[in-house]
């Protein structure tokens, strides 16, 4: 499966390890979809103005079993939590410690973001989703974040949602918010103008990685031992 990657501009420097952000991609759509929108670009721009702390960002393909699973062993799940994540903690000067890893997407991608972090909580910090499409009708209570988002133990997991106020999507999204805040976890709401598109989402890519960069700890506190 494609992945592409973005790596701060002091990557190799002192045996630093970095905080890793993991953007998923949806439906239709390939490794190049956040690359197109300018995370790359954005990112580069706010570290080198010193505004985000670096990190690595991985862009990764959803492919066909992104469109035709839902969740749990044999699914999208599996290849992002059992096989990308451990290729790049290993490849990579990437800090391998649920407290360095965040994960979001967008549209079916944001589906899958929230779905796997609320499933494996305990293994990052953050979560996104971006307009996410949460209208899986074959993912049962067990998978499908409406339900996990409120049964499961979410512990100190950062959540994000953000939507557009035109977004055909925008009622379960807006459910989970509502959700969310009946059962008193804590989570940042965001409804924006615009609908559910590539202009959307490329307007508020700075929100974004200023979001996901709040739940790192400062790059001087990370253990320099990467020797990759």
């Amino acid at each position: 499966m494609a992945y592409r990657i973005y790596l701060p501009p002091c990557y190799g420097e002192n045996g630093r390890t970095y905080p890793t952000l993991y953007m998923l991609p949806g439906n239709n759509q390939t490794d190049a979809i956040w690359d197109s929108l300018g995370l790359d670009e954005t990112a580069e721009q706010a570290i080198q103005n010193d505004e985000i702390p670096p990190q690595i960002i991985v862009m990764p393909e959803g492919g066909w079993i992104a469109l035709n699973s839902s969740g749990g062993s044999f699914s999208y799940e599996s290849v992002i939590m059992d096989d990308l994540i451990p290729f790049i903690e290993t490849t990579y000067c990437a800090w391998s410690d649920p407290a360095g890893r965040a994960i979001g997407g967008l549209s079916r991608g944001g589906y899958w973001a929230l779905e796997i972090a609320f499933r494996h909580a305990e293994q990052f910090a953050s979560v996104g989703g971006h307009s996410a499409s949460l209208y899986d009708i074959a993912a049962g209570p067990d998978l499908n974040p409406q339900h996990t988002g409120l049964t499961h133990n979410l512990g100190q997991l950062r959540i994000y949602l953000d939507i557009g106020e035109n977004d055909s999507g925008i009622g379960n999204t807006r459910k989970l918010h509502e959700d969310l805040t009946a059962q008193e976890i804590p989570h940042t709401w965001v409804l924006n103008q615009g609908g559910h598109d590539n202009a959307y989402w490329s307007a508020h890519l700075r929100e974004y990685l200023d979001w996901y960069s709040a739940g790192w700890p400062s790059i001087n506190d990370l253990p320099p031992t990467c020797i990759k």
